[in-house]
């Protein structure tokens, strides 16, 4: 990618790399080719923060052990609705943060709440004493008109007609994603330090460190201006000269944006850089690089991939690459050892019904070039997870019974298939226990001859020390048809701890009058968290902890009481939800209070 020599220049490579010509825009009854304003302003409230007085650096003194966020790499830690610093518990309830005294049990309490006007929370970071919340709002853009080809504005009467790329006959919004960083010094009174909004939609944030960086998308077709960035209330706009381009071929055209912001200082200089490229999807994020992919179609369905080296307040370009097909999430990634590696799902003669379907893995250079590819496998069935651990990459694919794939990445240039296990069912998340043992959450299924009937969730120990003979070593079966748990598309609701042998996660059990009738969907009965003692030989359920009152179920109580999330602060387990935070001793599961949140 290269950046754009002028403001013309960057017009010009829109009129020309996408179908259509300009787009115009109804603002005050007055026809807009927004492709020759920069500055129409009105994009933004005067101010949207005040910069605060010095941070302390005092932190939580003698906090015991405490879990964390379950981040995909170490070191990377990903956005969530809940933190914790082994004394005090945020998250995120009724869009609102919630700062709850949790550690000792004697002392639980909710101590405060921060309140993020007119914007829906995101998540948020924690860093010693500065919490970060990150949040979007939308701001309206004026009806936009035009199709490729001539459109006529404003009736035959006023015979106004103009080619234009897109046609809406309602009003769109555009998302502004603002990060607000709080002082905790003071927990029962928190205060704002500062706040950095800038045009786009939230597509992905990491924190390493201190520094959060938060990626953000906006189409290029609906602005009226190059996307503008507010820090504390003065704004910074954009310039052409600053933007880069891809040349991988789209249909449309979008900013994205990379914010890199030192969350614990108190007067912001953020990075800014922006890349214009069509949508922006899943992210993948290492201590040194932000890998965007780019969903495309060119002939055959393609994913482009940009790496973006990070350092702190550093935002680099490096490497722009293809490969084909499209990546199924951000474990479908990773960087190991300098090279980039990457499943993904392709079809290949498409029958209509899918029997060209078929799972790759891929392995990239620091240029993004390929350099090994490994293609064709679970041909006609479904890619449902991945996970890559050092040298061996995991795959599940999913028809009728569930083959995970063992693959040597040793040789970067050779992926090859070591081992393949069949067994029933299927895992929709993969997680390593430890080398040689992972964890599998998907679903149970019964055979159906051509296809399979799902059940209930299912988890999985498998044993892959023998990277030949793959083994589903042991298992446990929630409920029937219908069982459902968050963590099947919500890796940060799991909790795993192999050193306390502990393993949780929500759940929604449904039971079914006919449960020897593989396709009849049973009833909820009961949400909330389970809990399993996990070792390398054995999964045993241990119990279950509910929000819900005796005698109520997920369908006769509303959401609030539904548990997302579970962490550990010494010899407690905490169960959160919108309603409460649930303490419960992790020795015997008994109940030792609870915080209300409403």
């Amino acid at each position: 990618m290269v950046r754009f020599s002028s403001y013309q220049d960057l017009e010009r490579f829109l009129l020309t790399r996408s179908n259509c010509g300009p787009i115009y825009t109804m603002q005050s009854n007055r026809l807009v080719n927004s492709f020759g304003l920069q500055n129409p302003g009105g994009a933004f409230p005067a101010t949207l923060g005040t910069a605060g007085s010095t941070t302390q650096t005092s932190s939580i003194s003698s906090a015991p052990s405490h879990s964390e966020t379950n981040n995909q790499v170490a070191g990377v830690d990903e956005l969530d609705t809940v933190k914790n610093d082994g004394q005090y518990i945020y998250t995120v309830s009724n869009n609102t943060v919630v700062v709850v005294r949790a550690y000792p049990v004697t002392d639980a309490q909710l101590v405060s709440r921060i309140s993020i006007l007119n914007q829906t929370i995101d998540g948020i970071f924690l860093s010693g004493n500065n919490l970060a919340i990150v949040s979007e709002a939308p701001r309206i853009i004026y009806s936009t008109y035009g199709a490729c080809g001539v459109r006529t504005f404003g009736g035959p009467a006023m015979g106004i007609a103009f080619p234009s790329p897109y046609y809406r006959s309602t009003l769109p919004q555009i998302q502004n994603t603002s990060i607000s960083v709080y002082d905790l010094s003071n927990r029962s009174s928190p205060s704002l330090q500062s706040t950095v909004t800038v045009n786009g939609t939230f597509v992905g944030a990491r924190q390493i460190g201190t520094f959060a960086y938060i990626v953000t998308s906006t189409p290029a077709w609906v602005n009226q201006t190059l996307p503008l960035t507010v820090v504390n209330g003065h704004p910074i706009q954009t310039m052409a000269t600053k933007v880069y381009h891809s040349d991988v071929s789209d249909q449309a055209f979008s900013y994205t944006t990379i914010l890199a912001l030192d969350t614990n200082h108190d007067n912001p200089a953020p990075t800014m850089e922006t890349y214009l490229l069509g949508t922006s999807s899943t992210i993948y994020v290492s201590l040194t690089n932000i890998f965007l992919t780019q969903p495309t179609w060119d002939a055959t369905e393609q994913t482009a991939i940009h790496r973006i080296s990070i350092s702190q307040s550093n935002v680099k370009y490096e490497a722009t690459g293809t490969v084909p097909g499209h990546v199924l999430n951000q474990f479908s990634m990773d960087e190991f050892q300098g090279y980039f590696r990457v499943a993904t799902t392709s079809y290949t003669g498409w029958t209509g019904r899918g029997s060209g379907q078929a799972t790759n893995v891929y392995v990239l250079n620091s240029n993004l070039k390929i350099v090994g590819r490994l293609e064709g496998l679970g041909q006609g069935e479904n890619f449902h997870s991945a996970r890559f651990i050092g040298e061996m990459g995991y795959l599940v694919t999913f028809k009728k019974t569930d083959p995970l794939f063992v693959i040597e990445l040793r040789d970067t240039t050779r992926p090859r298939v070591l081992g393949q296990l069949n067994t029933t069912g299927y895992s929709d998340y993969l997680q390593p226990l430890d080398e040689s043992h992972l964890i599998g959450i998907g679903k149970d299924t019964v055979d159906e001859g051509s296809f399979a009937w799902y059940q209930g969730v299912k988890i999985s120990l498998f044993d892959v020390s023998d990277a030949t003979k793959p083994s589903e070593i042991a298992k446990y079966v929630i409920g029937n048809r219908g069982s459902d748990s968050l963590a099947l598309r919500d890796s940060k609701a799991i909790l795993l701890d192999l050193g306390r042998n502990l393993l949780v996660l929500p759940v929604t059990v449904s039971m079914s009058p006919n449960p020897n009738v593989p396709n009849a969907y049973g009833t909820p009965v009961w949400q909330g968290a389970y809990v399993f003692q996990v070792t390398t030989d054995t999964l045993s359920f241990r119990g279950g902890i509910t929000h819900f009152p005796s005698g109520f179920s997920p369908n006769t109580n509303g959401n609030a009481p539904i548990i997302t999330r579970e962490l550990y602060i010494g010899g407690v387990l905490y169960t959160i939800s919108q309603a409460f935070v649930g303490m419960n001793s992790l020795s015997d599961l008994q109940s030792l209070g609870v915080v209300s949140l409403l």
